[in-house]
């Protein structure tokens, strides 16, 4: 198994966490648009395609959602090519309406044709666990460029409690070496003045979770989840671009 291969394989209470709360979300990002039929979102960092799989798992979305066209985006070529593999295995999916591109949010300058083809075209932006890794200025700057007036950004990220003791990263199963890349402890209270900065505002509120002895004895995560006990590790939110 490779590294790319165990990111999403290895236990990561993170993104057990956010595979949790991401119903909620979708709920309230979807009712959000409660007009509209027909929607194209961009995933900004879809990796292995933890969450572009779920969008186009029949019965995910809403059942307003009647026509859908996700632009997945990351970086690395090796996660895209999994998210790709993983997505054309889930049955009933229609992949016509997926397109993988690699994208770098920190080097916008040498992907000016995925600019250009997506800029302001996204009702929709997701972003789960990306913002970590980025400045959170860059962040927001890149989700308003593919983001249409009125457009709704659903994002999450590593709580600043949890991202103070540790970070991101995962184990490698061959050689028991943790990777880790770069990795920014943005507070709530950061996260949304930039997102003003940017004209944007919170529909309803930013959510908060910790891990609770109740989440392991129900498997929502795995025993390694035990040390976080009483420590907020994960938020998330809606947001809307204003119309200006």
């Amino acid at each position: 198994m490779t590294c790319i291969q165990v990111y999403d394989t290895d236990g990561n209470i993170l993104q057990a966490i956010d595979d949790h709360m991401l119903p909620l979300l979708i709920t309230s990002a979807f009712s959000s648009n409660t007009n509209q039929s027909s929607f194209e979102i961009t995933e900004l960092g879809c990796g292995t395609g933890r969450n572009t799989a779920k969008l186009i798992t029949p019965g995910f979305l809403p059942s307003q959602v009647a026509r859908l066209k996700i632009n997945a985006l990351d970086l690395s070529k090796g996660m895209l090519k999994i998210a790709d593999e993983r997505c054309s295995e889930i049955e009933g999916a229609n992949m016509h309406y997926v397109d993988f591109q690699q994208f770098d949010a920190l080097q916008p300058e040498k992907y000016k044709h995925v600019i250009e083809a997506l800029s302001g075209t996204a009702d929709m932006v997701i972003s789960t666990l990306v913002l970590e890794h980025l400045p959170v200025d860059i962040f927001f700057s890149i989700v308003k460029k593919f983001l249409g007036p009125g457009g709704i950004l659903l994002m999450t990220n590593m709580h600043s409690e949890m991202g103070g003791i540790s970070q991101a990263g995962f184990v490698d199963e061959k050689t028991g070496e943790k990777i880790q890349g770069t990795s920014y402890a943005h507070t709530i209270q950061e996260v949304l003045q930039e997102a003003r900065n940017h004209g944007f505002e919170l529909i309803g509120e930013m959510l908060e979770r910790g891990i609770e002895e109740s989440d392991i004895a129900s498997k929502v995560v795995g025993q390694r989840g035990r040390k976080w006990v009483g420590v907020k590790v994960w938020f998330g939110g809606v947001l809307r671009r204003s119309f200006e």
